[in-house]
């Protein structure tokens, strides 16, 4: 079986990206919160919110990224 392996550069690429979700989805909560004129122990109260948020942003991202990726190596074909 062949292995696969990840370069550093796209690892941290990919932690970059993963963090820049998280921090959308955490000023979205704190936008909502001061909207709503909530308690601030909201922030950490809906982190689970937070988490299940950042994982959808950064899962519509890797589909958008794909698409491209297959519009872009078909076109070169």
């Amino acid at each position: 079986m062949k292995d696969i392996l990840i370069s550093a550069t796209r690892l941290k690429k990919e932690l970059i990206t993963l963090l820049i979700c998280f921090l959308i989805g955490f000023v979205a909560n704190i936008g909502s919160i001061i909207y709503y004129k909530s308690d601030a122990t909201e922030i950490i109260t809906s982190l689970p919110y937070v988490l299940v948020f950042m994982l959808a942003i950064y899962f519509l991202w890797s589909l958008l990224r794909m698409i491209k990726w297959v519009i872009f190596n078909f076109r070169r074909k």
